[in-house]
């Protein structure tokens, strides 16, 4: 079918451009404050990157949406109409999204700050991924209930729901583990202050 095969092309697209980021900068930081400055450098790269994903995804199937809606009929029509509709939706997130990240100021956070923004994010994209599944569950009873009814429309919509839920598991699956992967590395630079009270990121 068209619309599995273009999810699986695009978790495909998701995977390896996530997987492309980190391997660019290996140059050892000179001290404790600039690894902190690149480590935090990093992790907003790589979320911002992964806006201009969901917005590229959100752009993609507005503007296949809105075709197939004149081109089809039936079913399939109505598995367009959803997707585009529902991507309207990702494009505000992926737009707001994007500005935050571009417009934050990494090398400004200290160690609380690093360590605050790591973990709002890994719960933020575990929250997600909880709706993600959620999403899948609708789709497949939209679906199942079009099935039964004979209802072209109810189908497309719950196969629309279906890949846009699949698409979104995968890409917050995927920004999890990425965003988990930098806040251990945070985590494992971290020592008790000499004083016994908090915390201090240690060098090498």
């Amino acid at each position: 079918m068209a619309s599995a095969r273009l999810v699986r092309s695009c978790c495909v697209l998701v995977l390896l451009f996530f997987a492309m980021p980190g391997v660019a900068q290996e140059t050892p930081a000179p001290d404790a404050k600039a690894w902190l400055a690149q480590h935090n450098a990093e992790a907003v790269r790589v979320n911002q990157t992964a806006m201009g994903i969901l917005f590229g995804w959100a752009v993609l199937n507005i503007g296949t949406g809105v075709a197939g809606h004149f081109a089809s009929e039936g079913e399939t029509r109505a598995f367009f109409q959803a997707n585009a509709a529902w991507n309207v939706v990702n494009l505000v997130i992926a737009g707001l999204g994007y500005h935050g990240q571009a417009t934050a100021d990494p090398a400004s956070w200290d160690l609380a700050r690093s360590l605050s923004e790591g973990q709002r994010m890994e719960k933020v994209l575990l929250l997600n991924a909880g709706l993600d599944v959620g999403y899948i569950a609708f789709g497949g009873f939209l679906w199942e209930r079009g099935m039964r009814k004979d209802s072209e429309r109810l189908r497309g919509w719950g196969k629309s729901v279906l890949v846009q839920g699949a698409f979104l598991l995968v890409f917050d699956g995927v920004l999890t583990f990425l965003n988990a992967k930098l806040n251990g590395e945070l985590t494992a630079r971290l020592v008790p202050a000499p004083d016994g009270v908090g915390l201090m990121l240690t060098w090498p």
